[in-house]
């Protein structure tokens, strides 16, 4: 949980670091990031499948070796890297539906936060295969609460009441 927070604040620093101390209006930036999306839509999703695909066969094939903490820190920066990422594309989602009326999970959005929930499943699963006890409720809980809530916000709530 205290990593969400720390997520929450990190992405609320760069948006009041671009939008009001660099003045970039937030149209540009909706646009750069639909474009970066659209453009790297293939590689993003295959170097996703990738990557969890070769960390949970190095998970199971050095644990057998013996050389566990190699994949056990591979897995926790991903785990971390990956709930960031959630955490700001959700709350990007719901600022640029306030700021603009556009929906960043239909242009590409859904796409993203798959590959990423993809990355953070197989890295919670590949320390678990580790670490039988490691609580991977508080890794894919509340950063996945979040991104529900976002898209529950933005599809059914605001629409319903005209905001």
């Amino acid at each position: 949980m205290i990593g969400l927070l720390k997520d929450f604040a990190l992405t609320a620093f760069i948006i009041m670091l671009t939008h009001w101390i660099y003045g970039v209006a937030d149209s540009v930036s909706y646009e750069f990031i639909v474009d970066f999306i659209s453009k790297n839509n293939t590689l993003i999703f295959s170097l996703s499948f990738i990557v969890s695909v070769i960390l949970l066969l190095s998970s199971a094939m050095l644990e057998t070796l013996g050389l566990y903490r190699i994949t056990y820190g591979i897995g926790k920066i991903l785990i971390r890297t990956c709930q960031f990422l959630m955490t700001f594309i959700a709350i990007l989602n719901i600022f640029f539906y306030a700021a603009l009326s556009s929906n960043l999970m239909h242009d590409n959005g859904y796409m993203l936060m798959l590959s990423l929930a993809i990355v953070l499943c197989s890295s919670v699963w590949a320390i678990r295969v580790i670490d039988f006890n490691y609580n991977s409720q508080n890794a894919l809980g509340p950063t996945g609460t979040l991104v529900f809530m976002s898209i529950l916000l933005v599809e059914v709530v605001w629409p319903y009441f005209n905001f």
